[in-house]
């Protein structure tokens, strides 16, 4: 069998699609989630106006789905080693399902409106970790940020699903069209094989190559990855296969029984691993993207511009699209550092363009009204830069940089932080700008673009073409459990 790089493209990408196929199934989950968060633009007008919700009220649906999403991932870590990937994904299901229904009966009762938000946000913001985490340990190195990316290019074709929906004018509708996003997604999920390195950590290197040669295909020799999953998983002495069986066993037992502690963290390297995963989750929601998805159309109305708000948003989903696609074409030849870098400078250039666009409608309208191309066309190429760098990667990167034996709590840990910040975004956005002004509001956002740019820059490694071991022996973590 030729090497990969040898292959010609027709061969390559027929072997390589059970990978893409498998990725694309996991990545419903962020199409499931997409639904939740695009749900809200068009909805939270219609509540105001329909349903008479006042601002408290629209503030807590909105809301309460990043805060859902925060308090769902503390779970993560107690199922993902135990079940596996899988099948924490599809026990997702019926709960989501439930969420749905319960958004769908309750549009008058806004406790059962926020109940059914808070549901769907814990099912979604689990999603974000264990769906990432599946793509990056059944991909090739060579296409692992491509497959990275199709978390968020599913997430915001569920937030276009979600958009185009809100034609429909009717809480109900909407969302009971999105509610049939998880049944989707269990309808080709349950078809899909388990984590090949999940089989490993559970001792199971039959299952884990047979997996694997469902991954990779029946005549690739799969021997170097399975060592590397070993060796990135046990440690050295017991990933060797010449110690005495009953010694590997022993100490492959005495691996899997070890619990993740906060002992673990407390390692150098392990610390600065997770400042890096803490700083990009920072970077991605303190960028405001929260505010401008939960409150896209308000945003619109806000500037004055004489276009359908609901087809501004649609033009800005499908702006989403089109960046995730660009993003997934590039990621695996640019690498992850560069995208990051030129999607938070451009970020920081298109909101502060907003909030000196909104410094001068408040001070002369009719001066605003001759830049009333600039929300639109800022707010487009703001999104199209998020799904370039900052959506996609941070998520793609949490299923890259941490060791097995702390990925499940580590990644979750930096998810929940991610999700805090979205809540914390979206409860504080419209009193931020109600108490600041849009433009000062807007001013912080940008600033705090300039200063992810600065972090990024320093402590960011690129990870592109690197197997697991090799990325952890940059960051200094290699072994650092044995």
């Amino acid at each position: 069998m030729a090497a990969p790089d040898q292959e010609s493209f027709g061969v390559r990408f027929k072997r390589r699609l059970p990978q893409y196929i498998a990725a694309s199934a996991a990545c419903l989950g962020g199409f499931s989630l997409g639904c939740g968060l695009g749900w809200s633009a068009p909805c939270v007008e219609i509540l105001k106006e329909e349903h008479e919700y006042d601002q408290f009220a629209t503030d807590l649906v909105a809301s309460v789905f990043p805060l859902g999403a925060a308090l769902g991932i503390i779970v993560v870590p107690f199922l993902i080693d135990k079940i596996g990937r899988k099948w924490t994904m599809l026990s997702l299901v019926p709960p989501f399902l439930l969420g749905w229904v319960l958004i769908t009966v309750g549009v008058s009762v806004v406790v059962l409106m926020a109940i059914g938000r808070l549901i769907t946000g814990a099912c979604g913001g689990m999603f974000c970790v264990v769906a990432p985490m599946y793509s990056a340990e059944i991909s090739e190195k060579q296409i692992r940020g491509r497959l990275g990316v199709f978390f968020q290019l599913l997430l915001v074709f569920g937030i276009l699903f979600a958009f185009c929906c809100g034609y429909a004018k009717n809480v109900a509708i909407i969302s009971s069209l999105c509610g049939g996003a998880p049944l989707l997604f269990a309808s080709v999920m349950i078809f899909m094989p388990e984590s090949p390195l999940y089989y490993i950590m559970k001792d199971n290197e039959a299952a884990a190559r047979k997996a694997m040669l469902y991954f990779r295909g029946p005549d690739f020799d799969i021997e170097p990855e399975i060592r590397e999953f070993k060796v990135s998983y046990l440690p050295r002495k017991v990933a060797s296969s010449r110690l005495n069986e009953r010694f590997r066993q022993e100490q492959v037992e005495k691996t899997r029984a070890h619990k993740v502690s906060i002992e673990a963290f407390m390692h150098r390297p392990i610390l600065k691993t997770m400042m890096l995963a803490y700083g990009m989750m920072f970077a991605q929601q303190f960028s405001g993207i929260n505010a401008i998805i939960f409150y896209c159309e308000s945003v619109f109305r806000l500037t004055g511009v004489d276009l359908d708000s609901m087809f501004q948003m649609v033009i800005v989903a499908v702006v989403q699209v089109e960046a995730c696609l660009i993003s997934a074409a590039l990621i695996d030849k640019l690498g992850r550092k560069i995208l990051m870098l030129v999607s938070m400078g451009v970020m920081g250039v298109c909101l502060g363009s907003l909030a000196i666009f909104f410094l001068v409608k408040s001070s002369d309208s009719e001066q605003a009204s001759g830049l009333s191309w600039l929300p639109l066309v800022a707010t487009c190429t703001y999104i199209l830069a998020f799904c370039l760098g900052a959506g996609p990667i941070p998520w793609a990167y949490m299923g890259e940089i941490f060791p097995p034996n702390i990925k499940g709590a580590a990644s979750s840990s930096a998810a929940f932080f991610n999700w805090m910040l979205a809540f914390i975004v979206t409860v504080s956005f419209s009193t931020a700008v109600r108490i600041l002004g849009s433009a000062a509001t807007f001013f912080f956002f940008a600033f705090v673009c300039l200063g992810a740019f600065v972090f990024l820059m320093f402590f960011m490694i690129e990870t592109k073409g690197k197997t697991f071991v090799e990325i952890q022996q940059e960051l200094g973590i290699y072994g650092i459990y044995d």
